[in-house]
């Protein structure tokens, strides 16, 4: 990677469905008459983390370095759609360069909502600043400032070399979760052998057998874990994607989990979403 005024060339990953950052789209109206709306990722983006005081610059060829730890992210659309009612379902992409821990690049999908096309993206935006951009940034540092973070070793042992790895749990997105303890899946802690109620890391070790071969391989891994359960029926659903892309041996251990959260009088559908980075341990 080198750098200069116009921006660094990271390549952009082919597997990233991503479009341009930027451009026009075309609308219609009540009339039937066509217009043109500009839109800027990379200026919308660049907004939102200010906001969130979080330190950006920006490149001439639209990527963002983020902090002081290395972290470029470059934002781009991959479509809209218009719902009834007139509002506007989006989806974006933002690839995340890192010159030594994922030089070779990773991206994660937005998807969001909103009444019109910029209150959308900006909501889709906005939440990959709040939860993913916070493990990518930790995974960047020799100790994690905002997230929880585990430790683990493989070998050892009989002259097999010793392998430290460690796992950033960003923060986790949830709606519908029931106020009570878990009943099933609990996770045990630092030592609290009557496990607790749901953490940052349950989703990750509740599905810990499908992503030891991401433990035991070398290099870096960005976990993207869904899982969602509808009290009502007890349909589990489930999503999980490693690097921007699917990762179905992630899915039955996610419905698994979901399938053993309790469930609270009247409740309807619950989901917790959540991206986890894998890499090997700082020194």
């Amino acid at each position: 990677m080198s750098a200069s005024a116009a921006g660094p060339t990271f390549a952009l990953l082919e597997a990233n469905p991503g479009g341009s950052p930027a451009g026009h789209l075309r609308f219609e109206d009540e009339n039937g008459e066509t217009y043109l709306e500009p839109f800027d990722l990379v200026e919308t983006l660049a907004e939102i983390l200010a906001a969130l005081g979080q330190r950006a610059h920006v490149y001439d060829n639209g990527w963002i370095e983020i902090g002081d730890g290395g972290l470029f992210a470059f934002p781009q659309l991959v479509e809209f759609t218009e719902l009834d009612g007139g509002t506007i379902r989006t989806a974006s992409t933002i690839q995340c360069n890192h010159p030594q821990l994922f030089p070779q690049g990773l991206f994660e999908y937005q998807h969001a909502t909103g009444e019109n096309f910029d209150a959308s993206i900006k909501r889709g935006l906005d939440q990959w600043a709040r939860t993913d951009l916070m493990a990518l940034l930790d995974a960047a540092r020799p100790e994690p400032e905002n997230c929880m973070s585990m430790r683990m070793e493989f070998g050892g042992e009989n002259g097999a070399p010793l392998r430290k790895r460690r796992i950033v749990f960003g923060p986790v997105a949830h709606f519908g979760r029931a106020e009570q303890a878990e009943a099933a899946g609990a996770c045990a802690v630092d030592g609290d052998e009557d496990g607790h109620d749901f953490c940052p890391c349950c989703l990750f070790t509740n599905s810990l057998d499908a992503f030891q071969p991401l433990l035991d391989a070398q290099g870096v891994f960005a976990l993207r874990l869904f899982a969602s359960r509808d009290h009502e029926d007890g349909e589990c659903q489930a999503d999980c994607r490693v690097n921007g892309e699917d990762w179905p041996q992630g899915l039955d251990g996610l419905r698994a989990y979901a399938a053993a959260w309790p469930t609270a009088p009247g409740q309807t559908l619950e989901f917790r979403k959540q991206y986890v980075v894998v890499q090997d341990a700082p020194e």
